[in-house]
C-alpha cells in the first residue's frame, strides 16, 4: 500500500489503549484499518470503533502493526504534531487588541501561533472567527455535526467588525455564524470589549443580535481587553475603569434576569476580572450554569471560593508541620489570603507566606496569576525565605511539562530559589498536596521536587 502521509505522535496518554499496546511518543502513524487519514477529524471518527488496526513506524524506522480492542468511542490516547494532523489554518485577522501581537520575545514558541481552525475549536475549545471559513468547511461542520464551536464575535456591526478584526472580510464571519446556527450547530460566543469602541450601545446591539439568533447560541462571554507593555506600533487602547466595570456587571445581571425569564438560561456572563475590578461579589455557582466559558476566565473565582468552603471543615485533619509560601498576581490576592487564613486557622503547626508578584514581563497592567512567568518569580523570590515549600498557581504553567510562559520550568524555579516547588489549581489541590507531604507520599528535598 502506498504511504502518503506520516503523522508524528507527540504524546501518548499514560494508561490509554495506545499506551497499553506499546505505542510510544516519537512513533509515526501511517493509516488506520488500511485507510488513509485526512486530518484529526477523520482520525477521531476512525478511532471510535471497538477494534482498530494501526500501521505505524517506530523510533527505529521499523514498520509496526497494532490491533487494539477497546470500548466504543474510547479514545486511543495519542496526540499528534500538528494537532490537526494536517496543515493548520492560521489567523489572517489583525485585531486591534490581539494579545499575541503584544507578546514579548522569549516565550514558548507555541504562544506566537495564531490559529483560526474550526477543528481546534471543536476539539479543544479554541476560539475561531469564521472569517476565513470556506463553503466546503462549513458543509463539513454541518455534515459531521461539529458542535459546539467557540466563536469570537466582538461585534455584529459590519463596519465595526472590520475595524476590530482589521479585516475587510470580517462580515463573512457573521454570515457563516448565522448559517451554522440555522443548521443546528451550537455556539459559545466571546466578545472582547475595548472601552469606547465596542462597549455601550454597540455592546448592547451585539448581545441583542446574538440573542435573536435563537437557542443554538449557548453562551456569550464578555471579556475585558488585555494590554501589555509591548504594544509598540499598535493602536491606542485603554483598560476599563472601576466605574465602567461596575456598570457593566450591573447591566449583565439585569440582562441575565431577562434572558432567564424568557429562555430559561442566563446566556450572558461577565469575566471574573469585571467583578474583581468593580468590587462586586462573585455570583453563586448556579448562576454560571455548569461553567460553559471557564477558559475565558468566567467562573474560576467562584470555583475557588466554593473549594474554600469545602476545606474549612477538613483543613485541620492532618495538621502538617510546615512553613510554606504561595505566590499569585495582584488580581487574586484577596482570594489567596482567604485560603491562607483557612489553612492556618485549621492547622496550628502550619505557617504560610503570600507573595504578590509584579508582572514585569508583560507589564504592570497585567495582574492575573495565569500570566506569571518563571523569570518574574525568580526575580522576586530568589533571596527570600520561602520555608519548606513554594506553591504556584497551576494556571501559570502548562499541564504537559510544567513550563511557564517564558519556557522556564517548575524545576528551574526550584533550583533558583532553593525550595521545592509545586503547582496547585485551587484550595482542594493545595490541601491535598500538604496532606501528601505530611503522610510521606511526597518527599521534599533541597531545591528539587520529587
Amino acid at each position: 500500500m502506498k504511504r502518503e502521509k506520516e503523522f508524528l505522535i507527540e504524546d501518548v496518554k499514560s494508561g490509554s489503549p495506545a499506551d497499553l499496546a506499546g505505542i510510544r511518543a516519537g512513533w509515526k502513524l501511517l493509516c488506520m484499518d488500511e485507510k488513509q487519514i485526512g486530518d484529526i477529524l477523520d482520525y477521531r471518527i476512525m478511532e471510535s470503533d471497538t477494534r482498530v488496526n494501526l500501521l505505524l513506524i517506530d523510533e527505529r524506522g521499523r514498520l509496526r502493526k497494532k490491533t487494539i480492542a477497546k470500548k466504543v468511542d474510547e479514545q486511543l490516547g495519542m496526540q499528534f504534531n500538528p494537532p490537526t494532523m494536517a496543515r493548520m489554518k492560521y489567523c489572517s485577522n489583525k485585531c486591534l487588541f490581539c494579545f499575541i501581537d503584544q507578546n514579548p520575545p522569549g516565550l514558548r514558541p507555541t504562544l506566537y501561533i495564531k490559529d483560526d481552525d474550526y477543528r481546534l475549536s471543536f476539539l479543544y475549545g479554541n476560539f475561531v472567527t469564521l472569517n476565513r471559513l470556506t463553503e466546503e468547511e462549513l458543509k463539513r461542520i454541518v455534515k459531521l455535526r461539529l458542535s459546539p464551536l467557540y466563536v469570537s464575535v466582538h461585534s455584529t456591526n459590519p463596519g465595526l467588525r472590520q475595524k476590530l478584526f482589521g479585516n475587510e472580510r470580517a462580515e463573512l464571519g457573521m454570515q457563516n455564524l448565522r448559517k451554522l446556527v440555522r443548521a443546528g450547530i451550537h455556539i459559545h460566543a466571546q466578545v472582547v470589549l475595548c472601552p469606547g469602541i465596542n462597549t455601550g450601545p454597540e455592546m448592547k446591539n451585539t448581545i441583542r443580535d446574538l440573542y435573536k439568533m435563537g437557542t443554538n447560541i449557548l453562551s456569550i462571554a464578555l471579556v475585558p481587553v488585555g494590554l501589555t507593555k509591548h504594544r509598540h506600533g499598535l493602536p491606542d487602547l485603554r483598560l476599563f475603569t472601576i466605574a465602567e466595570a461596575d456598570a457593566l456587571v450591573a447591566k449583565v445581571e439585569k440582562l441575565q434576569n431577562y434572558f432567564l425569564s424568557r429562555r430559561g438560561t442566563r446566556l450572558l456572563y461577565a469575566a471574573d476580572e469585571f467583578y474583581v475590578l468593580s468590587g462586586r461579589d462573585i455570583p453563586a455557582a448556579d448562576d454560571y450554569e455548569n461553567y460553559p466559558q471557564l477558559e475565558n476566565g468566567v467562573g474560576l473565582l467562584r470555583i475557588f471560593l466554593d473549594e474554600l468552603q469545602k476545606i474549612e471543615g477538613v483543613a485541620g485533619e492532618k495538621d502538617p508541620r510546615l512553613n510554606i509560601s504561595l505566590v499569585t498576581g495582584l488580581a487574586a490576592e484577596y482570594y489567596v489570603r482567604k485560603l491562607v487564613a483557612i489553612l492556618e486557622a485549621g492547622n496550628r503547626n502550619l505557617r504560610c507566606k503570600v507573595f504578590i508578584i509584579k508582572n514585569r514581563y508583560f507589564g504592570p497592567e497585567v495582574n492575573v496569576a495565569g500570566l506569571l512567568t518563571g523569570s518574574d518569580l525568580i526575580r522576586e523570590l530568589e533571596n527570600k525565605e520561602l520555608g519548606d515549600l513554594l506553591i504556584v498557581p497551576a494556571t501559570a504553567v502548562n499541564e504537559k511539562n510544567d513550563l511557564f510562559l517564558d519556557g522556564l520550568s517548575l524545576q528551574d524555579l526550584a533550583e533558583k530559589v532553593g525550595t521545592p516547588v509545586y503547582s496547585a489549581s485551587g484550595p482542594l489541590e493545595a490541601l491535598a498536596l500538604l496532606e501528601k507531604i505530611q503522610d510521606g507520599n511526597i518527599v521534599l528535598q533541597g531545591g528539587m521536587k520529587k
